[in-house]
């Protein structure tokens, strides 16, 4: 009974957004230019279209949406970000919102080498 109580306070206390990160593909993105506002059932939602690169700098379109509650959904220019990804056709070029489970945003610091030279960052 009491190690039941540990498992549901360690569940509870996991952040909902590693769980949608495990066994996921990762893609980096640079966020740069404008979203795209849509809306849906009377909300604001912002959608971002962007070049995405894995870890070994194999391109990929991704489009995803923005979770973030302040200034009106719009991301930080500039910020890279590293997007947790089950997508079930791995040969599509394209990555749709729907298969983009999380997203963190990263220091520079925290992108692959290989990453880095396709954003022509040091």
């Amino acid at each position: 009974m009491l190690l039941l109580h540990y498992v549901y306070y360690f569940t509870i206390g996991c952040e909902r957004a590693s769980l949608h990160r495990i066994g996921k593909d990762v893609y980096y993105v640079h966020v740069k230019g404008e979203s795209v506002i849509e809306k849906v059932e009377g909300r604001s939602l912002r959608n971002y279209t962007l070049p995405a690169y894995d870890e070994d700098g194999a391109k990929k379109q991704i489009t995803f949406r923005s979770t973030k509650k302040e200034n009106d959904h719009k991301l930080n220019e500039n910020a890279f970000l590293s997007l947790y990804v089950d997508q079930d056709d791995k040969d599509k070029n394209e990555i749709s919102s729907i298969e983009v489970k999380s997203y963190e945003e990263i220091q520079k610091a925290d992108l692959p080498e290989k990453v880095k030279k396709k954003f022509n960052v040091n």
